[in-house]
């Protein structure tokens, strides 16, 4: 509802004309002022769509208030009123901005005139704004799904301009379990806007993945980002009832490096596979890799280890061995010896099965894990073997390439039917997790990235080369939700798969 100030010195001019306002069943919230003074001081408080002033008034005529007022709040439109006629006064209104002009006493038809051109005037100018404004939330979503995607430049977007940051102050991944994007509505962003105290930007990167985007505050957040991460967390599990993993950047990140910014939060989630326990990942974080002191056994390590070996998974070699490093430091009733026996023997596992190396070579290294001052010179002496064994596992990962060109095929030849991760790994005999690994390196994005690169090109063809409904197109390319493709299609080409469809038509009759 649209709010109107009325301003007159007169109680009785006032009351009349909020009492036409009724008769005439205009749509107004009715204010009163009864000088410009208290008029300039309730727009300093409140936001005003119509200022009806007089013009003869004590302590402030009505053009000085006009004036005044304008500054205060720029889209106002006012109209005047008076029983003096003069050309003056009239032509001073029109340099000031003013709307209208009435002259007292006020005509019954004059005045419903004025109100429903000035309301209609007001209403446009707010769809005007409320169009503009959707357009620019919408380019600069685009605008940074491109850029977290692997642009390294700003886009640009004819006829829009979009301020976007220099840098970001944090960013925040968020990640399901399962396609939980699937079936949430567009509220879902309006929802995890609302647990925040600060600004963000929200991009939805897939079936399971958003991304938060802070800018620098211009006033301290009460929560820190982890804090900000662990309420997101509890929100989504109390609305939704399911699982909300967050992995939280340590540091600033420059817009042009959105991609690189992404791609070390996605490496930060892969604890997840490590820690199911943990729902909040940040960087440096000492109880990521070891909660529970109690409930892994060295044995139950080694085991994960070895199974790291045999799936050439060097990540999972790294986390695990870092796991054994966080325990033997929070738990001092191991003695020196002890940990360096279990490390020779880990370095043995490595080195005697996956490493071709000499006796000699061999001793050498146990030798200087027994020489180690501490735990951290250990650690850098069975790193210095994890890159010999992450050199020769990549010398050797030609023959990966096969299944590499399978999976490709694969997804190229059923990317309408329900793909996932653990069904695709399964075609090749590798674990998920490395079959992620190895594609992400090969092709240089990941799994769901490359399913909905394939997905995309092929439903822009049927909009080309087609005449089907969208809805089908939809289903043919693998999209169950309608409304769910039409957003990616939107964040992928810019685009409604609609306006995409006019865009090439019009295209080809020029």
């Amino acid at each position: 509802m649209l709010t109107i100030l009325i301003t007159d010195d007169q109680k009785e001019e006032r009351e009349g004309i909020a009492f036409l306002i009724q008769e005439l069943g205009f749509p107004l919230k009715v204010e009163f002022s009864e000088n410009g003074k208290k008029a300039l001081q309730f727009l300093q408080r409140q936001s005003v769509d119509i200022l009806l002033t007089d013009v003869r008034m004590p302590l402030m005529d009505g053009l000085q208030l006009t004036k005044e007022a304008l500054k205060i709040q720029p889209h106002l439109k006012v109209i005047l009123f008076s029983g003096f006629a003069e050309f003056e006064y009239a032509k001073t209104a029109i340099s000031l901005g003013v709307s209208d002009y009435l002259l007292k006493p006020i005509h019954v038809d004059a005045f419903q005139d004025t109100m429903e051109k000035v309301i209609q005037e007001i209403t446009k100018r707010q769809q005007i704004n409320e169009a503009s404004t959707m357009t620019q939330a919408y380019v600069k979503k685009h605008m940074l799904f491109t850029l977290v995607n692997g642009v390294g430049d700003r886009p640009s977007w004819k006829g829009v301009s979009i301020d976007l940051p220099d840098h970001y102050d944090r960013m925040l991944l968020l990640e399901f379990e399962k396609n939980f994007f699937e079936h949430a509505g567009p509220e879902f962003e309006s929802f995890i806007l609302s647990l925040l105290e600060t600004p963000a930007d929200y991009i939805n990167l897939n079936g399971h993945q958003s991304l938060l985007l802070f800018p620098e505050p211009n006033t301290p957040s009460r929560f820190s980002y982890r804090e900000i991460a662990e309420l997101v967390h509890e929100g989504v599990l109390e609305t939704f009832n399911l699982i909300c993993y967050v992995a939280v950047n340590e540091k600033p990140t420059a817009i042009g490096d959105l991609a690189t910014g992404l791609n070390q939060l996605e490496q930060l989630m892969e604890y997840r596979f490590f820690s199911p326990d943990h729902y909040v990942f940040v960087e440096n974080d000492d109880s990521l890799f070891y909660s529970n002191d109690s409930e892994l056994s060295d044995n139950v390590i080694l085991d994960s280890i070895r199974e790291n070996l045999k799936n050439r998974d060097i990540f999972g070699v790294k986390a695990n061995i870092e796991i054994l490093c966080q325990k033997y430091a929070k738990q001092g009733q191991f003695s020196q010896l002890y940990v360096k026996y279990m490390f020779s023997h880990l370095y043995q596992e490595i080195t005697t099965n996956h490493l071709d190396m000499s006796e000699v070579e061999l001793n050498h290294g146990i030798e200087k894990i027994y020489k180690a001052e501490d735990i951290r010179d250990i650690k850098k002496i069975i790193h210095e073997y994890i890159l010999r064994l992450e050199e020769k596992f990549t010398d050797s990962e030609s023959s990966f390439h096969r299944d590499i060109a399978y999976i490709k095929k694969y997804i190229d030849e059923h990317y309408a039917e329900e793909l996932s991760l653990d069904s695709l790994a399964a075609k090749v005999y590798l674990s998920p997790h490395y079959l992620s690994s190895i594609f992400k390196k090969h092709m240089g994005c990941g799994l769901n990235k490359y399913i909905k690169n394939v997905r995309m090109q092929k439903a822009k063809e049927l909009l080309t080369n087609t005449h089907l409904k969208v809805s089908d197109i939809s289903g043919s390319v693998g999209y169950r939700d309608v409304s769910y493709f039409c957003q990616n299609f939107r964040d992928f080409y810019g685009r409604t798969p609609e306006k995409f469809r006019q865009f090439i038509s019009t295209g080809e009759r020029a």
